[in-house]
């Protein structure tokens, strides 16, 4: 199944036309006391299975939108989080400037952060392909076989580069029973921040909560009367964000209220 994320100059699409499948990567990664047969043994793990086999597929897409100069590619970090001991590995903040887009568990193999590392030069590539050609769309890939997997491609999915691919780890952490909820919200964040960052765009899907508010606010304070959105006026208007608003774009969402109930 595909759920795309068109970037901007993106043509719209016509929502009737047949989805089209992907084969999701493999990985082998075992997180602490819950490998990935017994994750998705769950009840809600199941159901959502069973979910993501009947939706063959819906579409999301962009507004249109033109790069400006001014902006430079966004800074992609990583950051350590608190360790509460959920897996094996260690929790990892990925950042797009300010913004936490992925919550990671890595492996930590060798006692470094290779994974997040990896992850980083993934988006910077990203960045870099989007900056040549601002057409393309980010698309979740699942099958029933893996874990989502977040790729950025052409319009005609050629040029695919991943981005991401879930971890039963990262399904630990995030204390989300649902893989393809966790997927859709990372390729929001990070589609929402590489429209702010790089083409000087106002958010368009994570808006819903305190982080798209917050977001939303950044974008706002630093557009202001302006014709377009300056680099310096995006670092301005995060510093006047308040302390509240500045947790929100660094920190995750919880399990929505319905997850929650049906993992008790």
């Amino acid at each position: 199944m595909k759920e795309t994320l068109p970037q901007p100059n993106q043509p719209a699409a016509d929502p009737q036309s047949p989805p089209t499948h992907d084969d999701g990567l493999e990985f082998a990664e075992r997180a602490q006391g819950k490998t990935l047969k017994s994750v998705l043994k769950e009840p809600v793990m199941i159901a959502a299975g069973v979910l993501a086999l009947c939706i063959v597929g819906f579409v999301i897409y962009l507004e249109s939108g033109n790069y400006q100069g001014s902006l430079p590619p966004p800074e992609i970090s990583y950051e350590l989080l608190r360790n509460e001991g959920l897996t094996e590995g260690v929790p990892i903040a990925v950042k797009v400037n300010h913004v936490s887009v992925f919550m990671i568990d890595d492996p930590m193999a060798g006692g470094q952060p290779a994974r997040a590392k990896e992850i980083v030069a993934n988006l910077e590539g990203a960045l870099e392909d989007l900056r040549a050609e601002p057409g393309r769309t980010i698309t979740i890939i699942t099958d029933d076989a893996a874990l989502p997997t977040i790729v950025q491609s052409k319009v005609d999915g050629s040029e695919r580069r991943v981005l991401i691919q879930l971890t039963p780890g990262d399904v630990v952490i995030s204390e989300q029973p649902d893989p393809k909820w966790l997927s859709r919200t990372w390729a929001e964040r990070v589609t929402d921040s590489f429209k702010v960052y790089m083409f000087g765009e106002a958010p368009k899907f994570a808006v819903s909560d305190d982080f798209g508010a917050a977001l939303t606010t950044l974008y706002l304070n630093a557009k202001g009367e302006k014709a377009s959105v300056s680099i310096g006026g995006l670092d301005d208007a995060y510093e006047d964000l308040s302390p509240e608003q500045q947790v929100a774009l660094a920190s995750f969402p919880p399990p929505p209220p319905e997850a929650s109930q049906a993992s008790n």
